[in-house]
């Protein structure tokens, strides 16, 4: 009899213990912002906060960041990026299943006074749900995480973009939907924006080249 109770407590614990496990919390590398003292610790996506997204129509990319964090060594504190904001915010660089040891190249998209962020924020065909069927939108912050604003218009989707020589302008490819159909894909037209850029955000200009 001993062996059996022994058995059933131990089966006991098990479901105690695997019914109080929670998902682990999962970051990215960390970049160094220049040779500053700020750190951008990216969060990603996992099934932790995976809950925030809803439950939508398309899919939520792998490797994509849930929040990034701000790190001041000079202070030892940390600020949220997006905070409160339900986000999903394109990786800056390319992920692998099979990295053996942690790529380091530094993304470029940390420009001299600024850095870009390709976001999903908008709930855009309304099937509540954020996931990959929203529109990617551009945005913009100062280098040290403040002044986060939307640079791109909305319902344009982001497909990519390109900097000048000088680092003044962006040149933006995106794509509207033509169709009306709440997709974008077939049917939609590409179009061409010009982002100035300015140390003041508040000042960036964003305009249609066609």
């Amino acid at each position: 009899m001993k062996p059996a109770i022994l058995a059933m407590v131990a089966i006991c614990m098990y479901c105690v213990c695997f019914a109080q496990k929670q998902d682990e919390i999962n970051y990215s590398e960390p970049f160094q912002v220049d040779s500053s003292e700020y750190f951008l610790i990216p969060r990603l996506i996992d099934k932790e906060n995976q809950e925030a997204y809803g439950q939508g129509k398309g899919y939520i990319p792998w490797g994509n960041y849930n929040d990034i964090y701000f790190y001041n060594t000079r202070t030892n504190t940390t600020k949220k990026l997006f905070d409160t904001t339900v986000a999903i915010i394109n990786s800056f660089q390319t992920r692998s299943y099979y990295a053996v040891n942690p790529q380091t190249q530094f993304p470029n998209n940390i420009l001299p006074q600024h850095i870009i962020y390709l976001v999903r924020t908008d709930n855009f065909n309304g099937d509540k749900g954020l996931d990959s069927q929203d529109p990617v939108y551009l945005y913009l912050s100062s280098k040290n995480g403040e002044n986060l604003s939307a640079i791109t218009p909305k319902g344009i989707h982001v497909i990519s973009w390109t900097a000048s020589k000088d680092k003044k302008i962006l040149f933006v490819k995106g794509m509207k939907d033509s169709n009306n159909n709440k997709k974008f894909g077939v049917g939609d037209d590409e179009v061409y924006f010009r982002v100035d850029l300015d140390s003041n955000i508040a000042n960036v200009k964003c305009y249609p080249v066609f």
